[in-house]
């Protein structure tokens, strides 16, 4: 598709129509020809905010599944505040092909089916997937006496590993039954107790704040086709000629964020399972730090803050370095290639556009650690090793990665929460599942 070809497109009324509807409410962000994101924070008021971020060379829009009053003022410090909502946006893409990514979007459409909610909004990737919406008008607002719209990204991540939960063991038969178990060993190399049906068709289950998804009718720039909503019975049947833009022009289509019925039951057992859960599992020695949210850059590390000043020297281990220390530090992938393109304007001499694209697409699949810190080529050779008192405390403890500093300086920052062992009544009583909570209310109170 040439550019000509993509404002036309995008100039279409009914393109407009749909992106705006779409974005009502949201950040949106736009990815650019050669592969990196239109600033953030963003938003689409008026058609002609459409064609202009076109012509200005994005290819394809994204929104975020988070719900804001106020979109443009986000900033890493009050995004709890200005989050009004979200939606369960089920990302679903599949290793095999298309087909098994279909079944997996049918098995899912056929339990929110069995919740009460029917015609879920499906719509396709644009590539060889689909994304599955639960609006956020579906669920209460409330949930054991606390704002349900400030239970994210906990709550979402819930419901995505309860609906995984739900249809794994069947998904496994199935995919067994199409491709054949010995099929599916050469793919993975492992034996088949060991088979998992989420290492070849994945739902998304850990996305995290400010996360984005291709938006409806949007292209996807690695195949021009376009991301285009379908109903529920034709699933079976689509073919990707349908998502051809001069097709989708041409025929009607569903909205994407409307849904009938009620998620309130999807809820309640998603949460009852996720609690039962966590007090049957045996604890587990943590190996890897997990952070729930963004790490702000005041507890950085200072090799981490001495790379961010720019460089003369190592700059290009330093992409890895950052990159990678960025990703766990619970950088979106957004954030990631805008912190790193700031950075390498402040070197003394930047680094070439594809290196830098290369390195970010790259730890994004093949996700690592940064070196340890005694690792003297990616810190001491080039100067920007400079502990300080919490490096010391770390390295006597025999903890000697970058990664692990921000754990001991936000231990301090932040007061331990006393952990909530269920659900809670007003009255002070607690409860393992909000179904007990739910009768103690109706009997007590």
């Amino acid at each position: 598709m040439n550019r000509q070809q993509l404002i036309d497109y995008y100039s279409n009324e009914h393109v407009i129509s749909e992106l705006l509807n779409s974005a009502k409410g949201r950040e949106v962000a736009g990815a650019l020809w050669d592969g990196r994101y239109d600033q953030r924070p963003n938003i689409l008021q008026y058609p002609s905010d459409v064609v202009q971020m076109v012509r200005k060379g994005v290819t394809s829009f994204h929104i975020s599944v988070e719900h804001w009053t106020n979109p443009m003022a986000i900033t890493s410090e009050n995004y709890e505040k200005l989050r009004n909502g979200w939606d369960i946006i089920l990302d679903i893409d599949s290793k095999l092909g298309l087909d098994e990514s279909k079944l997996t979007a049918r098995m899912i459409v056929s339990l929110l089916k069995k919740y009460g909610i029917k015609n879920p909004g499906i719509k396709f990737s644009g590539r060889r997937g689909f994304h599955i919406c639960i609006p956020w008008s579906m669920f209460p607002k409330e949930i054991d006496y606390k704002p349900l719209a400030k239970m994210y990204p906990e709550v979402p991540r819930i419901i995505a590993s309860f609906i995984r939960k739900k249809i794994k063991r069947r998904l496994l038969k199935e995919l067994v039954r199409t491709k054949g178990a010995k099929q599916l060993i050469e793919i993975l190399g492992e034996s088949p107790s060991r088979l998992n049906p989420f290492y070849f068709v994945e739902v998304e289950k850990m996305w995290g704040n400010r996360h984005m998804f291709r938006a409806p009718f949007s292209l996807n720039e690695k195949t021009w086709l376009v991301s285009v909503p379908i109903n529920s019975s034709n699933l079976k049947v689509f073919s990707p000629k349908d998502a051809e833009f001069d097709k989708v022009l041409s025929s009607k289509h569903p909205d994407f964020f409307t849904a009938e019925g009620d998620a309130a039951d999807l809820l309640t057992d998603a949460m009852d399972w996720n609690a039962l859960r966590k007090k049957e599992e045996p604890k587990k020695e943590v190996k890897r730090i997990v952070w729930e949210n963004r790490v702000p850059e005041e507890l950085f590390p200072p090799c981490i803050k001495n790379i961010l000043a720019g460089l003369e020297d190592g700059r290009k281990r330093s992409v890895f370095t950052l990159t990678n220390f960025l990703r766990m530090m619970n950088w979106s992938a957004q954030e990631i290639e805008a912190k790193v393109f700031e950075w390498n304007q402040k070197n003394k001499q930047p680094l070439p556009t594809s290196i830098l694209l290369a390195q970010i697409r790259w730890s994004q699949t093949n996700q690592r650690t940064p070196a340890n810190c005694f690792n003297d080529q990616f810190y001491k050779s080039f100067g920007i090793c400079t502990p300080d008192d919490h490096c010391k405390f770390l390295n006597s403890k025999k903890v000697s990665n970058p990664v692990a500093y921000p754990f001991r300086k936000i231990k301090h920052a932040y007061p331990k929460k006393r952990k909530m062992r269920g659900f809670s009544c007003l009255c002070g009583k607690e409860f393992p599942t909000i179904r007990s909570l739910a009768m103690h209310k109706g009997r007590s109170h």
